[in-house]
């Protein structure tokens, strides 16, 4: 997780209290606010609960082992620095730890299922855990609470994603998935292909790093794209909403017909298909 942290900012590591407030919470992801009474810095996390587990009763070795897990998410960030020959490393404090009040979006959790929330004061020199855990558990629901639907726009070699909330305003923290396919490669029902890919998707382990928010732009010229738009073919884009289960789905078509084309699929006439996920 990254932050605007200061590693020379003022801190402290005494009688530090955090407060976690829960102020949003759907099948899929978890909004939380973190503030302290001190300037301190404090790691914040999410994991699944364990039945039969309470980390207040082991406080110690529990945030010793949160923090194990911490570095070594932050040593292979910085492995990955290595390899892309990176000049600057940001140190743990500024790159893991929090300063200040935070608001935090927790995705990809699945429906219906306990998490626990957690953070505590470290000391960015020594690196470790100080005062108390300070910990809340939440479920999430068994569906979406989120009121979102996809508006789309073909404008040239380009396409837009609009997640719409019931405002009109852009939802910028639903995560969802998008692709794109040329007609003459689908040899199956759209609604089943697309089905089929999404779900496929999900099966491997760096799926997350599939996922938009907000807009998604893409230039559908061949290199970073699904497709290459080519003139008088027939395509469909399907969009998957992903708060935990799939939902919101759509489908569009439309016939490309050269760098001048434009259209914004706005009413539900331009839907092929509108399905929910059984």
């Amino acid at each position: 997780m990254l932050t605007a942290c200061n590693p020379e900012a003022q801190w402290t590591d005494e009688n530090v209290e955090i407060s976690i407030a829960v102020e949003a919470v759907s099948a899929g992801f978890i909004e939380c606010s973190f503030s302290t009474n001190k300037d301190a810095y404090y790691l914040i996390s999410i994991d699944r609960a364990q039945e039969g587990v309470n980390p207040m009763d082991h406080q110690k070795t529990f945030m010793t082992l949160a923090l194990d897990s911490a570095n070594l998410a932050y040593l292979t960030w910085r492995n990955q620095l290595l390899k892309d020959g990176e000049t600057h490393i940001a140190p743990f404090a500024s790159h893991t730890l929090q300063y200040g009040d935070v608001k935090q979006f927790f995705t990809t959790l699945e429906a219906k299922t306990d998490y626990w929330i957690y953070a505590f004061v470290v000391n960015p020199k020594t690196l470790q855990p100080a005062g108390k855990l300070n910990l809340v558990t939440v479920q999430t629901t068994d569906s979406s609470t989120v009121d979102v639907h996809f508006e789309y726009r073909v404008r040239g070699r380009w396409d837009y994603v609009y997640p719409v909330d019931s405002t009109g305003a852009i939802y910028g923290r639903y995560p969802y998935l998008v692709a794109t396919r040329d007609s003459a490669m689908l040899h199956q029902d759209p609604v089943e292909y697309f089905g089929y890919y999404f779900l496929n998707i999900m099966e491997h382990p760096d799926w997350i790093d599939h996922l938009s928010y907000g807009v998604n732009v893409q230039e559908n010229n061949g290199w970073d794209a699904d497709v290459e738009f080519e003139e008088g073919h027939t395509y469909y884009t399907a969009i998957v909403g992903w708060d935990g289960i799939m939902g919101n789905n759509v489908i569009y078509k439309f016939t490309w017909t050269g760098d001048d084309f434009e259209a914004y699929f706005r009413d539900e006439d331009s839907i092929t298909y509108d399905w929910e996920d059984e």
